[in-house]
């Protein structure tokens, strides 16, 4: 029996081994990366509702009419976000461009006062290719975000499938994980079956409290930028929350923006942005993350980082955010595979 077991742990790992480099090799496609895509994002928003969905299941509401509720009642306040939202935002990404001329001025201020190293040729060639990646990182920034923007406008009817899938993922996907089972042996389908429940377990505790770690990131931002006076308040603290998704690496990249359009007021207020953005990041990671994510996550931060390297050439940004998730699904795999067999 222990053989048997052995044999089969062994059969599982090449299984998922062959289904990860079949998986990257996939997403390689822009059109199954854009499918994917889809079904990401109905995923997440899938185990955002499904606690909801659960609770008016166990209130006596029918599954299928609580699903649509919940997907309807989704529409309605995606539909409120945009009307009220998204205009402020777009004006915001037409704005930015104004700051250019402000941030260029304080670089090429810094440039003069240290002009002295201009003496020294590799020195001064260091400054100038400093020079050049903040005013073009500053431009791009605006235009990235009025494209994805745009993008969006454009692909709205493939987003708009998004709500359909979720809908299915509510009502049906109980039934769905059931069939799933048949593909096993019967002698493990009960290990199978608690595999799953842990990783659906972890998992939706690890996006829920992401949702909600980016939330409060956004709000605390945006409220540091109006009471400093910043220009694109509402963009800028969207950006730092939604960069937060990224461990290590996302709160600097989120800051970043923030810190340069601070420029265009003054260095001082810059220097207070950097300060109060650092302070928030404190609390987030020493305080609000260890009591909202719990252990979902539990990897040493090296495996992290490693993580996010790879995903990061793999599938760009997208890549990084997929990665933790991916990642923890693979730990759990393998230590209740241990557990269960061994």
């Amino acid at each position: 029996m222990r053989k048997y077991y052995k044999n089969l742990y062994c059969k599982l790992l090449f299984f998922i081994l062959v289904f990860l480099v079949f998986f990257i090799i996939l997403i390689k496609n822009t059109i199954v990366r854009d499918i994917l895509s889809l079904f990401f994002i109905s995923f997440v928003i899938y185990y955002v509702l499904k606690p909801i969905h659960t609770f008016l299941k166990q209130k006596g509401i029918n599954e299928k009419f609580s699903a649509l509720l919940l997907v309807v009642t989704l529409i309605m306040i995606i539909g409120v976000f945009i009307i009220s939202i998204i205009p402020a935002i777009i004006k915001e990404g037409y704005n930015i461009t104004s700051s250019v001329g402000y941030i260029q001025k304080y670089t090429d201020y810094i440039y003069n006062k240290i002009n002295l190293l201009n003496n020294n040729k590799i020195l001064g060639g260091i400054l100038n290719k400093v020079n050049g990646k903040i005013e073009n990182y500053t431009v791009s920034i605006g235009e990235n975000i009025l494209n994805k923007f745009v993008g969006l406008g454009e692909n709205i009817l493939d987003y708009a499938v998004i709500p359909i899938i979720v809908y299915y993922f509510l009502a049906a996907g109980d039934k769905i994980i059931q069939k799933f089972f048949i593909i096993f042996p019967v002698k493990i389908r009960g290990m199978v079956k608690n595999v799953l429940e842990d990783i659906d377990k972890i998992l939706a505790r690890y996006i829920i409290s992401q949702i909600i770690l980016c939330l409060i990131i956004t709000i605390l931002t945006f409220l540091v930028l109006i009471g400093l006076g910043i220009k694109l308040p509402i963009l800028l603290s969207l950006i730092n929350g939604f960069f937060n998704i990224i461990p290590y690496f996302g709160p600097v990249i989120g800051s970043l923006p923030a810190i340069l359009i601070a420029f265009t007021k003054s260095p001082k207020t810059a220097l207070w942005a950097l300060i109060l953005l650092y302070f928030i990041q404190q609390i987030e990671g020493d305080i609000l993350s260890p009591k909202i994510t719990g252990d979902s996550v539990d990897m040493h931060p090296l495996t992290v980082i490693l993580l996010l390297l790879i995903g990061g050439k793999i599938y760009g940004f997208a890549g990084m955010v997929l990665a933790i998730p991916i990642g923890v699904i693979m730990k759990i795999i393998y230590e209740d595979l241990n557990y269960y067999l061994f």
